[in-house]
């Protein structure tokens, strides 16, 4: 996919990550895989009033005329003739694996619309950039319009709602400059300009009256944002269409070398008078104002006494809505928001305080209501879930979207992070890794200090603890989309008491070389996972967020045992012990005891897999040996080192500085 690591700055206000995302383009183009859930169904059109439609059959795309911007003269997109097209297929793009492609070149299947079997009209600005030698620094804009006008003029009242799947690139630094609109003009003729693209600039002057004649359909997306597959979205369009005999609609699209934008099934309709629904921001911790994680696992013991669960909702009808409740069902009991009221178009945040007290399962139920019967109930309704546990803590949903990073040959370290809420005991950090990680592997995971000034300014800075390595077991991994069913388990050689008020980091970190990849669940705000690797520009080595949360958990059981490698638990008969000095940048030196005549080998590996330095030491005796090795002539970095006695491996970690 486009980069969904992102470099941040080391500088923390409270528990607020502050990243620095601006990205060049092509520093951007990563080929990590996307974990993005999307949902699956087609949604449920409402009994309207409808008096126009069309659902972009390919065989009528002669309702549409199609153009963009490459002949405005002096215009960044001048010669520029990327399009909309009609089309059965999805995105096709490099980075379409988002979309459920493989970003081989084939396409992805189209969005799951109501009618996407005979058509949908995209563009597919990603692979218009492939196409470009990934060179597509220019500003895109493109449309697709309707060809004969549409009769509103015994429509006061005018609404058009659209099915959609959309993926925000934004440039890669989420500033805005990416816009998927819906324009209107009475005479097709005169449109909005594109001085500015805001919608609040998007009007058009006929005689002595100015109209508002542009929406935005995806307001607030940034980068990686990612619709619903599809999204079922509805605007009001009653200042430049309502009572109108003549009204053209125009999709737009413009961007610097986005994802895509499919639309279908698209309808103009009389506006209701009452009907309001939930909106686009829904959190069973009301994240977004209370600061708090959602975690998939939740220990009781660390659940705030204020939390709520929260949602935006927004009123679709031409009427003021009056006594609008957020009601919201968890664990048996109701708790309501205050009412307010709404007025037309205007949209608002609902909360309602709500405690589980029990193990298991919660489901968060979400019902919107007002004194006026609502005429399109269906989106009044949400749920989201989530599990209350006693001992195992974790950001993730137990199920993996995705396996990580895309390729699992780089080195990295993946770190989920989790606010204190309580006293706690924290005795071992579990992973889920994934089908394809190659067994004999060392793995080891971190405990990080997240209030620490070194905490993702440097690559191990703000650890306060890790486990020993371990090595990954023959058929110990889960697959993509089912519930994690083995957990590795790395123990502390001394538990953390964690003290509320604490942020910390539960961090994976594999050496490179041979493939190890994690699972990555739902999707997170910005700032609140992290991946260390080769993500950047030209490869580079730093810290970057990811959008999906690392399945990185804290155990709190204080009977945890270590998952522990076959290789590790056979290994008898000899003993290595870690070497000394470690960091170095001379020589250092590895002892180990034998209990037996064994033949002995020992080879030290580059994270690239890469044998640096090897040693065939033939049959030793009994006893204690050691191998010294000059460090010198490496390249700064991580490296692992293995003793052979007899087959049977032991391996460790020498950091050179």
């Amino acid at each position: 996919m486009k980069q969904i690591y992102f470099l941040i700055s080391a500088m923390f206000i409270g528990t607020i990550a502050n990243a620095q995302v601006k990205m060049p383009v092509q520093a951007a183009k990563d080929v990590q895989a996307s974990g993005v859930y999307l949902n699956t169904e087609a949604p449920v059109q409402a009994a309207r009033a409808v008096f126009w439609s069309n659902d972009c059959n390919v065989d009528n795309c002669s309702d549409w005329s199609f153009d963009n911007g490459a002949y405005e003269v002096g215009a960044p997109w001048t010669d520029i003739d990327i399009n909309f097209e009609c089309t059965t297929d999805g995105p096709s793009g490099p980075y379409n694996q988002w979309a459920g492609g493989s970003g081989d070149g084939s396409a992805a299947s189209s969005m799951n619309s109501t009618t996407s079997s005979n058509g949908t009209i995209m563009v597919d600005s990603d692979l218009f950039g492939a196409d470009a030698n990934y060179d597509a620094n220019w500003v895109e804009n493109c449309w697709f319009q309707t060809v004969a006008p549409i009769d509103c003029s015994d429509h006061p009242y005018v609404s058009i709602s659209l099915e959609t799947r959309y993926r925000c690139w934004d440039n890669g630094g989420s500033d805005d400059s990416e816009k998927c609109l819906i324009e209107v003009s009475r005479d097709g003729i005169n449109w909005p300009a594109i001085d500015n693209w805001d919608e609040a600039s998007g009007y058009v002057i006929y005689g002595t009256d100015t109209v508002a004649s542009r929406k935005e359909v995806f307001p607030g997306y940034g980068t990686s944002d990612t619709s619903d597959n599809p999204s079922l979205l509805e605007f009001d369009i009653t200042d430049a269409a309502g009572g109108q005999a003549e009204v053209y609609v125009r999709f737009r699209w413009s961007g610097t070398w986005g994802y895509s934008w499919e639309i279908d099934d698209i309808q103009v309709y009389d506006t209701p008078a009452n009907d309001t629904r939930i909106d686009n921001y829904l959190s069973y911790t009301d994240y977004e104002r209370s600061g708090y994680y959602e975690y998939g696992a939740w220990p009781l013991s660390q659940i705030p006494a204020d939390l709520a669960a929260a949602a935006k909702v927004y009123n679709v009808g031409f009427e003021d809505q009056t006594n609008v409740t957020l009601d919201v069902t968890a664990a048996g009991t109701t708790a309501y928001s205050t009412p307010i009221t709404l007025s037309y178009a205007t949209a608002d945040t609902l909360s309602a305080a709500y405690m589980p007290t029990a193990l298991g399962p919660v489901t968060v139920d979400y019902v919107l209501t007002a004194d006026a019967a609502d005429e399109n109930p269906g989106n009044n309704m949400a749920s989201q879930s989530f599990e209350v546990t006693d001992l195992s803590w974790g950001r993730d949903e137990g199920t993996p979207i995705n396996a990580a990073p895309g390729d699992g040959t780089d080195d990295y370290i993946a770190v989920s992070l989790f606010d204190i809420v309580d006293d706690v005991v924290i005795y071992a950090i579990d992973v889920a890794v994934m089908d394809g990680s190659e067994t004999g592997t060392s793995i080891i995971t971190h405990l990080f200090d997240g209030f620490d000034d070194n905490f993702l300014a440097e690559q191990y800075g703000g650890i306060l603890q890790s486990t020993d390595e371990f090595d990954i077991i023959a058929g110990n991994t889960n697959a993509v989309g089912v519930p994690v069913t083995t957990w590795y388990t790395l123990v502390f050689d001394e538990p953390y008491l964690a003290s509320a008020g604490d942020w910390l980091g539960a961090g994976f970190e594999h050496y490179g070389g041979s493939n190890v990849q994690y699972g990555e669940s739902k999707y997170t705000q910005d700032n609140t996972a992290f991946i260390y690797g080769p993500f950047g520009s030209g490869s580079a080595y730093d810290w970057y967020y990811t959008n999906e949360v690392p399945m990185v958990r804290l155990n709190l059981n204080p009977n945890a045992v270590n998952t522990i490698s076959e290789e590790t638990a056979n290994t008898t008969g000899f003993e290595m012990f870690p070497s000394f000095p470690n960091p170095t940048n001379g020589v250092t030196r590895v002892q180990f005891r034998l209990d037996r005549a064994a033949d002995v080998n020992f080879d030290v590996i580059d994270i690239t897999g890469k044998i640096v330095y090897t040693l065939d030491m033939g049959t030793q005796a009994p006893g204690y040996n050691s191998i010294s090795v000059d460090a010198s002539e490496f390249a700064a970095g991580v490296y692992t080192y293995t003793l052979s006695v007899d087959g049977e491996r032991s391996t460790d970690r020498l950091m050179v500085k």
